[in-house]
């Protein structure tokens, strides 16, 4: 997907990129990329693809291209990329504002990232805290076994 334009007299939308697995879709995703697409005009989503998601983490439950639809179907997201590295949707689209959960910067994640924001101006914005993940709904289904 390409950086949508508009008119050379039109003022220019604000792009809000956020990346993530999004694997059996909760209540904090939902609240994370609404509190994202209200700091911009469009939401894009750059999807971790499985094999990706196995490398860093953990097989998802959910197959990518049924994460995608998921993802779609949301009002308040305008597209979805499923793409191996952030920092190539970062390039592709250069965004306004890359928008990730407020452990991101603790984790220390992807210091290309946060070098590649701060040289293009690509303002880095962190949701606010949620209980609720992935792992921790796993963990609760694995102890009711």
């Amino acid at each position: 997907m390409a950086r949508p334009s508009g008119d050379a007299g039109a003022q220019e939308m604000k792009l809000v990129l956020c990346r993530g697995v999004f694997d059996l879709f909760h209540v904090a995703h939902l609240r994370h990329l609404e509190e994202a697409r209200s700091l911009g005009d469009l939401l894009v989503i750059s999807l971790t693809p499985d094999a990706t998601a196995e490398r860093e983490k953990r097989k998802p439950i959910i197959p990518q291209e049924e994460r995608k639809e998921l993802l779609l179907a949301l009002r308040c997201v305008a597209a979805v990329n499923i793409t191996e590295k952030s920092i190539d949707d970062l390039k592709n689209l250069k965004p306004d504002i890359y928008c990730k959960g407020s452990d991101y910067l603790e984790k220390a994640h992807l210091p290309e990232e946060v070098e590649f924001c701060a040289e293009n101006g690509i303002e880095i914005v962190l949701t606010k805290p949620n209980p609720q993940t992935t792992s921790g709904i796993i963990s609760r289904i694995k102890s009711y076994g």
